[in-house]
């Protein structure tokens, strides 16, 4: 009897269309990977990464030019099974462009899709043409595995199929294989590359209101403190890298795990920065004393200091407690040196003139901490869908006066970065108010940066503020 021949997967973050080429993008996705290692146990995994290999087209020009080049990998490349990575509603676009030439090429072969977007809107890749035929929600790897264990005996489905992945616990964690990224990283960053995002852990507990994450497992789940730790100084050494982010959508919410990890991290003396997101709730003394001890960066979500909007966004029931939990952590890393940063969403839905005020009278209060090591990076609210605002828009058009101007704005041949940030959060900020979040915040630009330790300045303008660099305190300007 002859044996079948396993069925090999082409795994592929697509790119995106109409998003600026200037705007950062993630070298390696590390999430990819960890789905591609899970999966190369079994099955031939081949990585691609048509955001590098082929670029980020947004001109009607551009993109006929990334087709003809997609048309061209496909030919060249053999696979099974087609698993497109739509991580983010930005790929929507591309993904089923890239779809479709495969299923122009290839009448027979699989597709599959999964990420976020197909999470939160999996009946627009049910099209017409009937193009895809799994629309994966949630988690991948055994999904995708189950799949590939039934292709010989089922080919394509006759019909698209929306499918639930299974949950993922840490008994199907498997190490990263950074060699399924080997080519991919010589060819693209000959020059090496200085920053790389890792994942330790899955699933988040929280359900903030405008996050994808609660679309997806929210049980916690975590290699073990020395795994993790091995993980991190792994890609470290690897690629001799500068700095290695743990990407967790919530670092460290276990303490014995949180405090075995900080242990063991310190013990191996690492050369590179560390970076990691958490809540203030998540640290106390004894971490901090740990922490003081390697370079680090913290990054917190804090997103508002008006008890309104936090207990609108879902980012804690007790708001008046979260944010005297933070000034107080904040102020213990500072006394410690340690670089911190609170990351701050205004104009989310159901923002006011009165909330703002109370967010930046909290901000007035945090700045007069002299030699402070906090950071602040504020942004304006992003539409995506799939969270809960999006789920409940009608509550938010409603209550507030909120208008979600731009519509299925991931459809549009339009600067997506801009189309998602077209919103009025409400009846009182509409019209010349709209932009009172940026005025307030210019107004606080210099005690920002002024009240900066020297350290914590030449870090926030190395990294984040790079006009600060013609700063008289900045070094060899």
């Amino acid at each position: 009897m002859t044996k079948k021949r396993l069925p090999s997967i082409l795994l592929v973050y697509p790119s995106c269309f109409y998003y600026p080429t200037h705007l950062e993008r993630v070298e390696i996705k590390t999430s990819q990977l960890w789905l591609a290692s899970y999966l190369n146990q079994f099955y031939p995994v081949t990585y691609a990464d048509f955001e590098y290999d082929i670029g980020r087209p947004n001109t009607p020009t551009q993109i006929k030019r990334f087709k003809r080049k997609v048309r061209q990998y496909l030919e060249e490349q053999a696979f099974d099974i087609l698993a497109i990575s739509c991580w983010t509603s930005l790929s929507y676009q591309a993904t089923l462009a890239i779809a479709r030439i495969c299923r122009d090429l290839y009448p027979d072969k699989v597709i599959v899709v999964g990420g976020y977007h197909p999470m939160a809107r999996p009946e627009e890749f049910i099209t017409d043409d009937k193009v895809i035929d799994y629309i994966v929600t949630r988690e991948g790897e055994l999904a995708l595995k189950a799949i590939a264990d039934e292709f010989h005996n089922t080919g394509r489905p006759a019909e698209p199929q929306i499918v639930t992945g299974p949950l993922v616990t840490e008994d199907n964690f498997v190490d990263y294989d950074w060699n399924l990224v080997e080519s991919f990283y010589r060819r693209n960053f000959p020059e090496g590359i200085t920053n790389n995002c890792i994942y330790l852990s899955r699933g988040c507990p929280f359900g903030c209101s405008f996050c994808m994450e609660p679309l997806k497992e929210r049980r916690w789940r975590v290699f073990s403190p020395k795994e993790s730790v091995d993980h991190v100084m792994e890609v470290a050494e690897r690629f001799d890298l500068y700095s290695v982010a743990i990407a967790d959508a919530c670092f460290g919410m276990r303490p014995s795990w949180r405090k075995e990890f900080l242990r063991l991290m310190v013990e191996r003396q690492p050369k590179f920065w560390v970076v990691f997101e958490t809540r203030a709730e998540y640290l106390d003394e004894e971490d901090i004393k740990l922490l003081a001890n390697i370079k680090l960066e913290i990054q917190f979500g804090l997103e508002s200091g008006s008890p309104d909007m936090l207990r609108l966004m879902k980012k804690t029931r007790q708001p008046e407690k979260y944010l005297r939990r933070f000034s107080e952590i904040s102020h213990l890393l500072s006394d410690h040196k340690i670089l911190h940063r609170a990351n701050m969403i205004f104009n989310h839905p159901g923002e006011t003139p009165k909330t703002l005020n109370e967010t930046f009278a909290f901000i007035d209060r945090e700045l007069e901490t002299e030699n402070s090591y906090l950071m602040w990076a504020n942004c304006g609210f992003m539409h995506f869908p799939g969270c809960e605002i999006d789920r409940n828009s009608q509550y938010y058009e409603q209550t507030f006066g909120s208008r979600f101007i731009s519509g299925d704005w991931w459809k549009d041949e339009k600067n997506q970065h801009e189309q998602c940030k077209k919103f009025i959060p409400s009846r009182e900020l509409d019209g010349d108010n709209l932009k009172m979040w940026e005025t307030m915040q210019a107004e606080r630009d210099a005690r920002m940066r002024d009240t900066l330790a020297p350290r914590a300045f030449e870090f926030a303008a190395r990294k984040y503020f790079y006009d600060w660099k013609d700063d008289y305190r900045y070094p060899n300007r």
